[in-house]
């Protein structure tokens, strides 16, 4: 790493410091133009990366970018369209599907150990309760690039499309917003830090902070269907903040002419377990370790996908062997799906 740039010059300083990079700047434009890296990665929130994407594929440097890829379908289409213009490599950083659980899914389907797919059906809600106050992040701004769809959705159409080896070809949904204000907390920059601040933020404390109106979706209902070289796999989703009973699976269930397959858990992956047609006993299905030494362990599972990435882009890059990884094409394709669930006219009623 031969720079890092963000907004301030205190925070920046240390970063590098710690991580031991020589330039440490609040500057990008004057960055990008002096040190005109091989690679720019870029993980600031959506709504700030247009600009930084065209100045930086111009210069002739390859794209890491974090998700969402744009706040829009339309910007998310221009800036895969200007990459794909100038001939710089890009990969879309929706880093779960690395997740080695995932991994064996896809192995154990392609082996036809439940037969044809034939549907999957996705849950998923909150490990954790909900605070009665969220302090007020870009997180709870469609604006800024917030909201579920934009930060889960791609995770999860990734993880999807990995497991069952097909492309996302038709989708529709309805998207829910149960936070309508929150209060602007200050210092508190990290949207993780409030789960372990539940309790502290309450209408009293708070009643004298600047409210902000949110509009992000925090749950969302959908129905896709994936196209494969078998036919196409209808999926059920639904994500909502209804906490899972106990022994209440939380996870994707794979569902095949021979048996089903599931995973416990959506992003950490645990658990593989298989039932046959038919029978009642339920078997948990081991994790081949070399699959595991497959991601690099540098930290917890986040740093480590993201790693795994890095890795796979770079080998790209020097022309060596690598693992197909997520592109902006994907990035696109998925913040089309986003858009179509968020703009789905809803229920239609029936005639009484």
């Amino acid at each position: 790493m031969v720079a890092i740039c963000a907004r301030q010059s205190v925070v920046v300083q240390q970063v590098a410091d710690r991580l031991s990079v020589a330039q440490a700047s609040t500057d990008w434009r004057q960055t990008l133009e002096t040190v005109c890296p091989d690679i720019v990665a870029l993980a600031s929130p959506a709504v700030l990366r247009t600009e930084v994407v065209e100045m930086a594929a111009d210069l002739g440097c390859h794209l890491l970018v974090e998700k969402p890829l744009a706040t829009t379908a339309s910007q998310a289409g221009h800036i895969y369209q200007r990459v794909r213009a100038v001939g710089v490599k890009h990969a879309y950083a929706a880093t779960h599907c690395y997740n080695p659980a995932y991994v064996r899914l896809k192995e154990l389907i392609q082996q036809g150990m439940i037969g044809q797919l034939q549907e999957i059906v996705v849950t998923m809600g909150r490990r954790h309760s909900t605070p009665a106050i969220m302090p007020w992040s870009w997180m709870l701004s469609l604006e800024e690039g917030g909201g579920i769809l934009n930060n889960a959705g791609p995770h999860l159409l990734g993880i999807l499309e990995t497991i069952s080896g097909g492309q996302l070809a038709r989708v529709m949904g309805q998207c829910r917003v149960l936070i309508s204000q929150a209060p602007v907390v200050s210092g508190l920059h990290d949207h993780r830090d409030w789960r372990q601040q539940d309790g502290k933020f309450n209408r009293q404390n708070t009643a004298a902070l600047e409210w902000r109106t949110t509009d992000a979706d925090n749950a969302f209902s959908a129905l896709m269907q994936w196209q494969t070289n078998q036919g196409e796999i209808q999926t059920t989703i639904v994500y909502g903040w209804g906490q899972p009973m106990t022994g209440q699976n939380n996870g994707m269930y794979f569902y095949g002419q021979q048996g089903t397959l599931s995973v416990d858990r959506m992003f950490c992956g645990q658990g593989i377990s298989f039932q046959p047609a038919g029978g009642e006993q339920i078997e948990v299905l081991p994790l081949p370790l070399r699959l595991k030494d497959q991601v690099p362990a540098v930290g917890d599972f986040i740093p480590n996908r993201w790693c795994a990435l890095a890795r796979d882009f770079v080998a790209d890059i020097q022309e060596k062997a690598s693992s197909n990884y997520l592109t902006f094409r994907d990035g696109w394709r998925y913040q089309v799906a986003i858009e179509a669930i968020r703009q789905s006219p809803g229920w239609t009623e029936l005639p009484l």
